[in-house]
């Protein structure tokens, strides 16, 4: 198997897997980040006061 069969087959799977092989943009995504991390730490926020509010 050559080199570039074997690239083909890794970008298939990162593409299936929502990866790309695109160089870094240079830019910081904070926004993103912090879009991914709030709605999570608030559902940890609401289940731990949930649990709190059973004991």
């Amino acid at each position: 198997m050559s080199q570039a069969e074997i690239r083909a087959l890794e970008d298939a799977g990162r593409t299936a897997m929502a990866w790309s092989t695109d160089g870094y943009d240079g830019r910081t995504h904070y926004g993103d980040v912090l879009k991914a991390v709030l709605p999570a730490t608030i559902l940890l926020a609401i289940a731990t006061v949930l649990l709190l509010t059973i004991l």
